[in-house]
């Protein structure tokens, strides 16, 4: 269970310095060169809550072991291992209370083996430069319903060994199957932003922009398409229905992950 309230997570890390005023994220990292170092040894969650999530598949994901001057030491995980640690915080005996009495108002640190830290990814697409931001399936299980990043995910584990085959590879992996655009229909894409989320305790964020000159009907042409083939393989990510404009009033219907990903991206 996740607790979608940005004020509330803010008072349960008030020791931490916010990427923006208002916003539950710290920034680890900017517009930087990022070298990824791989580790071999797959990671051993440690398990306090004994929780079985039912998953019709577990990949592989990439996590983060730790971060120094533009180095990401990454790991295995199971993504499973994440929805027991990450995604577990604030039902009745989750983590978020245990590790709050061990760590006061700061997020744990990366080494604390009850978290699985997975590296996210998301991205906010802009068309004629307004941002293309659809509304999430209400039955998904992080942050449902509301209009959120054009495309999110989980970076999964590949063979990749720089920074653009492992992680902008996987943002416009999900680009295609979320909204149906592939990478060659991007006139430029790039990261904003490395973040730690406070939803998750920390789980690790790469933020992105990216820019197409797609006009209205072909976005919705590969929208459609993409959301008839996640329906064909038995799930729906994506409503057909889009934000019509950002405006203070419309930033209400956001998700966080959203709100961040716009702020992040607006400010360079």
């Amino acid at each position: 269970m996740l607790r979608y309230d940005a004020v509330w997570l803010m008072e349960q890390y008030p020791w931490e310095v916010p990427a923006r005023p208002g916003l539950p994220y710290k920034q680890i990292a900017g517009l930087e060169e990022y070298e990824v170092i791989r580790c071999g040894e797959p990671f051993r969650l440690h398990d306090v809550l004994g929780l079985t999530p039912r998953l019709d598949y577990d990949e592989t994901v990439a996590r983060l072991v730790s971060y120094e001057d533009g180095i990401l030491h990454i790991g295995r995980a199971a993504f499973s291992d994440g929805v027991k640690s990450n995604y577990a915080m604030d039902g009745p005996g989750e983590l978020r209370q245990i590790l709050r009495k061990e760590y006061g108002g700061k997020l744990p640190p990366l080494a604390d083996p009850r978290l699985s830290n997975g590296i996210g990814t998301a991205v906010v697409v802009f068309a004629e430069d307004r941002p293309y931001l659809p509304r999430r399936a209400p039955r998904q299980s992080v942050f449902p319903a509301g209009y959120h990043c054009t495309a999110s995910g989980e970076t999964v584990w590949t063979d990749a060994r720089d920074f653009d085959g492992i992680f902008t590879a996987n943002i416009c992996r999900e680009l295609k199957e979320e909204v149906g655009l592939a990478r060659a229909d991007l006139d430029w894409i790039r990261p904003v932003s490395f973040c730690r989320e406070f939803l998750r305790a920390g789980k690790p964020q790469f933020f992105f922009a990216a820019g197409t000159s797609l006009g209205e009907a072909a976005l919705r042409d590969r929208r459609v398409a993409a959301i008839e083939r996640q329906i064909a393989h038995g799930r729906q990510e994506i409503l057909d229905e889009l934000l019509p404009e950002v405006t203070p009033e419309t930033l209400k219907l956001c998700t966080l992950e959203c709100i961040a990903n716009l702020e992040l991206a607006c400010a360079r």
